[in-house]
């Protein structure tokens, strides 16, 4: 499973190459390495550079997923879809909280010209019942996170968010859900009970079938004994301790600490 801690350090949409077989010549003079300079710095490309657009936004992306893997986020899980780079699935396992032990999918959409415009727009696919998530669409308002996204804000941070109202529901948050804030502040018990129901839902939901064509959509197989068994006793079961062998040659004689001391062999 991919997750946002990268444990191997391996990035698996790592480019492989140079950038000079990756971009094409750039007819301002700039050199490659000039322009990989200046994409890090989010330039605004202008109307001559249009042609390295879609490489500068790639980039950028990449780096973005990139400085997620290397965030220590806890029991959330997102990669970038394999075929619209500006879709990004997502899975919350909540930890703490009202939520806690629920299962929650989530899609992230960049804007088309990121990294500019607008807050990453996030859809909960699984229902939620939440005072910051529309019970329609499924949207969560990010704005009481982020009330205007810059160019300095980054993608980990509005996961980290995700991960913050799941884990504690603010009163001063500005509601989409009038319903859920409205029980929160008044009626904590059902406002409980409600979330309660939708947590056990969400467990339900997670062995459900994928209704999207990609093969980086997060996926769940029940547990299976024939397969997993032999997996989970080589695991667990204590490791036999091998005999201290001494390795290579030596040429100290047992019981001296003098280097060449030991004769060597007929």
């Amino acid at each position: 499973m991919l997750g946002t801690k990268n444990d191997t350090k391996d990035d698996n949409l790592k480019r492989q190459g140079s950038f000079r077989k990756l971009l094409p010549v750039n007819t301002n003079g700039d050199s490659q390495l000039s322009m990989s300079v200046k994409m890090i710095d989010r330039p605004t490309v202008s109307q001559t550079n249009k042609e390295y657009m879609i490489y500068l936004q790639e980039y950028n992306i990449l780096s973005e997923y990139n400085m997620l893997c290397s965030q220590d986020l806890k029991g959330i899980y997102v990669i970038p879809s394999a075929r619209n780079s500006l879709l990004w699935f997502g899975v919350q396992f909540v930890r703490q909280g009202l939520y806690q032990g629920g299962i929650f999918r989530f899609d992230i959409t960049l804007p088309q010209n990121f990294p500019n415009g607008e807050c990453p727009k996030v859809t909960f696919q699984t229902p939620i019942f939440h005072p910051l998530i529309d019970p329609v669409s499924g949207e969560l308002n990010t704005l009481w996170g982020f009330p205007e996204w810059r160019k300095s804000n980054r993608i980990w941070q509005l996961i980290q968010f995700i991960t913050k109202i799941l884990s504690k529901v603010d009163l001063k948050m500005n509601p989409v859900n009038h319903e859920a804030y409205n029980l929160l502040e008044n009626n904590f018990e059902v406002f409980r009970d409600r979330v309660k129901k939708c947590v056990r839902e969400s467990l339900n939901k997670v062995y459900n079938s994928s209704t999207v064509d990609d093969p980086h959509y997060i996926m769940f197989s029940p547990y299976v004994d024939e397969l997993y068994n032999s997996i989970k006793r080589e695991i667990y079961e204590p490791k036999e301790e091998e005999e201290n062998k001494a390795l290579g040659l030596s040429w100290v004689q047992p019981g001296s600490l003098q280097p060449f001391s030991k004769s060597e062999a007929r």
